[in-house]
């Protein structure tokens, strides 16, 4: 009997530990239902049985009826609702260029045969030597749930000697704003640069991965294109952009996309030509364009052309630019690329000609006729760097070449480097400048990577009169005069990209 009343309760519990289990179980193959069928669409997506579109409309459906519910069941949470479908889609990100640098040569040595004072050799090296964050970005982007997006980019360039307010000038009044001085040792002038600006403020409107509107202060066609296929913009900035060859933002609206199974890549802007580090005037417009064509994977042909209308309300100021580029990359391990480019470009028939009133911007004089005795030299420009708000390019002609590799079995390893001549004018050595720099970088994650680099720049600059050894001859009569300064600089570089 006993033996009986065991057994009946063990089954008892056999029983109940049956039905426990088969409760569990048909509950987990219930949640595991639930999750594969909230993953449908993605799969759909991923198999190109749906479009994007269809996508984002099948997951709002479905958090709009979730959050439906969840209101339902949680009284007095309509603020709180409200705040998330508000931060709901908005992403934040931090991008930060940190440098430690070290810099020698003509432009950091005081010599009065070579036209550099002390206070602008010191200048200079606070420019070019020491710790430097020289540039921080904050974006704030809104993804809706069509696909479109908004973007803001607050801009900091904190590279500033000599005062606060920005005039170009070194004086008790204010200091240089010109990332470029002495010429392109970071990058490219401007003034109001040691202030945060709007770098981005656009509206895009997706219709389709072959065809985006963007409106508002956006990436101009060619820049920020070559930043992401070159990845190391936390050096320095593109050839074209250093040298003041184009602006990276500007105000206006844009057709891009891409087509063709991604074998076209477009650019087609309508901007007011400025830049975003210069006043609109609204007196002149820009057309831009660039189209970039893979005709065989790891192959690109680009071309670029910019025509302007009048810039800055300067007559005859009407830049024109032509670029020319090929690309070859391992489209299947990403471990190398190289890049040729060409480019031209001209500020006006007449800017910078000789004999022309209007000055061009190079360094120290430019004499306007030198078989008449009676001309005076004219004063090319204020600052010590590259320009876009005023005539610089008279027929220029300029050549890059750019080049990474990744280390076999060590491939976030890279060796890179890059050269580069820009002439920017035809009648005169003067502003003549070459640049090259190799380096070995770490790419430690997609938050971090670091590069140890060795640069060196030189420029012809034009000889001033006054100056022992460089005096410029209006006559022809002083045949052991000066007229050009060679200047020859090295930087040595340990450089950072943080980004979040």
């Amino acid at each position: 009997m006993r033996n009986i009343t065991l057994r009946g309760r063990g089954l008892s519990k056999l029983l109940l530990i049956g039905a426990l289990g088969l409760v569990c179980l048909i509950g987990f193959q219930a949640a595991a239902a639930a999750q594969q069928g909230s993953e449908i669409e993605d799969i759909l997506y991923e198999k190109g049985s749906i479009t994007k579109e269809e996508w984002l409309k099948i997951k709002a459906s479905k958090e709009k009826a979730q959050a439906t519910q969840e209101k339902g069941m949680s009284y007095g949470t309509e603020s709180k609702d409200k705040s998330s479908s508000i931060m709901k889609g908005v992403d934040i990100g931090v991008t930060f260029y940190l440098n430690a640098t070290y810099a020698t040569g003509t432009s950091f040595t005081g010599s009065a045969q070579n036209g550099v004072a002390n206070s602008t050799a010191n200048e200079n090296k606070g420019l070019a030597s020491g710790f430097h964050f020289t540039r921080t970005y904050l974006n704030v982007r809104k993804y809706f749930e069509e696909g479109h997006e908004f973007r803001l980019t607050l801009d900091q360039m904190v590279n500033h000697v000599g005062g606060g307010d920005c005039t170009g000038n070194t004086n008790a009044a204010g200091g240089k704003c010109t990332e470029a001085a002495p010429f392109g040792l970071s990058g490219f002038g401007g003034t109001g640069r040691n202030s945060t600006f709007v770098k981005y403020a656009y509206y895009d409107h997706n219709f389709s991965p072959a065809l985006h509107l963007r409106v508002g202060m956006h990436q101009t066609p060619w820049i920020e294109y070559e930043e992401h296929r070159w990845t190391y913009r936390y050096l320095f900035p593109t050839m074209v952009d250093q040298q003041g060859f184009q602006t990276s933002s500007d105000l206006g609206v844009s057709l891009l996309g891409k087509a063709l199974n991604n074998m076209v890549d477009y650019h087609i802007s309508f901007q007011e030509g400025e830049g975003y580090q210069n006043t609109a005037d609204g007196r002149g417009y820009a057309g831009l364009g660039r189209i970039s064509v893979e005709p065989i994977k790891g192959a690109i042909i680009s071309a670029f052309y910019h025509n302007e209308r009048e810039r800055n309300g300067t007559e005859g100021f009407n830049p024109q630019r032509l670029l020319g580029n090929v690309e070859v990359y391992d489209p299947s391990k990403d471990t190398f690329k190289i890049n040729a480019q060409m480019v031209w470009g001209d500020d006006g028939a007449d800017v910078g000609r000789k004999g022309f009133p209007t000055a061009i911007n190079v360094p120290g004089t430019y004499n306007t006729n030198a078989t008449v005795a009676s001309d005076t030299a004219a004063t090319l420009g204020s600052t010590a760097g590259p320009l876009t708000s005023i005539p610089r390019f008279h027929q220029a002609r300029g050549y890059e070449l750019w080049a990474w590799y990744r280390i076999p079995n060590f491939e976030k390893v890279r060796l890179h480097g890059r050269y580069y001549f820009m002439k920017p004018n035809k009648d005169t050595p003067a502003g003549d400048i070459q640049s090259y720099y190799f380096g070995v970088s770490y790419d430690y994650s997609k938050f971090l990577a670091f590069s140890v680099d060795y640069t060196v720049l030189q420029e012809t600059v034009l000889g001033s009169i006054g100056l022992p050894g460089q005096n410029i001859s209006t006559n022809g009569a002083c045949g052991a005069c000066g007229q050009y300064v060679n200047y020859n600089n090295q930087i040595i570089g340990l450089r950072a990209l943080i980004t979040f």
